[in-house]
């Protein structure tokens, strides 16, 4: 049957701030209100997906931030199966897009499609971008992703989540915070950046490391607020850029630089590389962050490869 098929999440930052009216401007673009799925909740998300399937979709468009592909994606996947998945469109919905920032997509979600629309029904070539998908196994659930992170990364994020900070100038405002409470030597920071024993291996291969605190892995170059720590994320195909720390705080602020200028630093305790195989191993349960959504498992955490995404991008 083809076709496109948009999923919207009702409770995405864009969607929140004009309550509701994307959904109606999508489905008159679209010219077909059926074709455009609006979720309030994820366990709503398969059964859009299951129909998206059945009707063997040309295109699958995402109204959402960075959280809602994590779930779409995760969803698509399972439904889909060893099946080709459809060529994706982020339509930047959300607070956070930065995976549409890392392959140049920016605008309202309803100028997107209307691109995308017209040159689907006139037959024009799309822009097309790849992206290799993170695939997660926990111990607990197994799904999928752009952006992995554990350690002081993880408990940044879930700062954010904790006092509701989810807007990129309350983003900025906690990352001074954390650099006030290093440059006076707080208690905060210290905790933040706590080492922990546990075991990286990186394609099989073991860092000579007793301890780490933090690991992370990326099929997407950009962070938020401009940051690309993860320039190599698309450089060869069933690759993703893995990044691991045995880092003091004071060092990782000068980091920074680097990171936002899309640079990899060079410092013995930090690891940069390209892999297609992840893993750590702690003492207690990780606990992670994917794609701005907080995660615990059980011991030993796996990052493999997961599929390879066709992006639209003009």
């Amino acid at each position: 049957m083809g076709g496109i098929g948009i999923i919207l999440n009702k409770n995405a930052g864009k969607h929140r701030a004009f309550r509701g009216t994307i959904g109606e401007k999508l489905a008159f673009v679209l010219g077909d209100p059926r074709s455009v799925r609006e979720t309030a909740h994820v366990d709503e998300i398969e059964e859009v997906m299951q129909a998206f399937c059945e009707r063997q979709i040309d295109i699958l468009g995402i109204s959402g931030g960075d959280g809602s592909n994590h779930y779409v994606l995760s969803r698509a996947v399972q439904v889909w199966g060893a099946r080709p998945l459809p060529r994706v469109a982020l339509l930047c919905g959300g607070t956070h897009n930065a995976h549409a920032a890392s392959i140049g997509v920016k605008g309202s979600p309803d100028k997107l499609l209307a691109n995308i629309v017209r040159k689907y029904h006139a037959g024009e070539p799309f822009q097309i971008t790849h992206r290799q998908l993170l695939d997660v196994d926990d111990g607990e659930r197994r799904h999928h992703g752009f952006s992995l992170a554990t350690g002081f990364m993880y408990r940044f994020y879930a700062d954010l989540v904790a006092t509701q900070r989810d807007s990129p100038a309350k983003v900025a405002a906690l990352l001074a915070g954390w650099i006030g409470s290093w440059l006076i030597g707080g208690r905060r920071i210290r905790h933040i950046f706590r080492l922990e024993p546990g075991r990286i291996r990186v394609d099989e291969v073991e860092l000579p490391w007793t301890d780490q605190n933090g690991i992370s892995a990326s099929g997407m170059e950009k962070l938020g607020l401009g940051f690309t720590p993860y320039p190599r994320a698309a450089e060869t195909e069933r690759t993703f850029h893995v990044g691991a720390m045995r880092i003091k705080p004071g060092v990782f602020v000068r980091l920074m630089t680097a990171y936002k200028r899309g640079k990899i630093p060079v410092h013995p305790d930090a690891y940069s590389n390209i892999a297609s195989r992840l893993e750590l191993e702690l003492e207690t349960p990780v606990e992670y962050v994917l794609d701005g959504e907080l995660y615990r498992g059980k011991q030993k955490l796996v990052i493999t490869t997961g599929p390879r995404l066709a992006l639209i991008t003009g």
